[in-house]
């Protein structure tokens, strides 16, 4: 699997390019995707990979009756595991492990997220909404091409682009490349729809050529 998509955001006039530049990347950073689709404010929690085990911490904390019912309530949700949740809080009491405030709090703000949006965090939110890991990064806004472009984790961000044409009325090309050159595409989003062009790879490594090299 590609860790980096490159993309590149085509447009047909300056004036197209600054409407695009003002509506999603704020204060001459990034490019935004909460500009298009905004992490709900909840999901912005700091991702740790042993989140069962920070619920497990809160779990530690509530009575047999709100454990029974927390157990209950995650049995058929996504992005954790009851069972992972009880053995680590088991193992947490057994060896007496003093456990942080920070992380007891993290544990109820994962359970409380996931039972309100069915996700977590934002990172669990970004790969489903976003069609990859996090926000935009190496944002260039070149004015003399009339062109934007970024990188993305893993993914190019097809459904993201298709929104801001719907949302904005800005017509332009995206286009992309993950790092192998394996997936690549080429969407059009004007007044005569949203459509895919044909394209093959050596078409794409003569684009992205700059993009990549470094």
């Amino acid at each position: 699997m590609a860790n980096t998509t490159y993309s590149i955001l085509k447009f047909r006039s300056q004036d197209d390019l600054r409407k695009i530049v003002d509506y999603a990347i704020k204060d001459g950073r990034d490019f935004d995707f909460n500009s298009i689709e905004p992490i709900p404010d909840a999901l912005k929690v700091e991702h740790i990979p042993y989140q069962d085990a920070a619920i497990g911490s809160y779990y530690n904390t509530l009575d047999r009756e709100d454990q029974t019912a927390l157990i209950e309530n995650l049995e058929d949700k996504h992005y954790t595991n009851v069972e992972d949740i009880t053995e680590q809080a088991a193992a947490q009491e057994k060896e007496q492990i003093l456990v942080a405030e920070e992380r007891i709090d993290l544990g109820q703000k994962y359970y409380e997220n996931i039972m309100e949006h069915g996700y977590p965090d934002f990172f669990e939110w970004a790969n489903v909404h976003w069609n990859t890991k996090g926000n935009a990064i190496n944002t260039v806004v070149d004015e003399e091409k009339l062109e934007i472009s970024f990188s993305t984790s893993s993914s190019a961000v097809e459904d993201l682009m298709r929104n801001l044409y719907e949302k904005t009325g800005v017509p332009f090309v995206y286009q992309y490349t993950d790092d192998t050159f394996s997936v690549y595409g080429e969407m059009c989003c004007d007044e005569e729809g949203i459509r895919n062009s044909e394209i093959d790879e050596k078409w794409v490594k003569d684009i992205f050529a700059e993009r990549t090299a470094g």
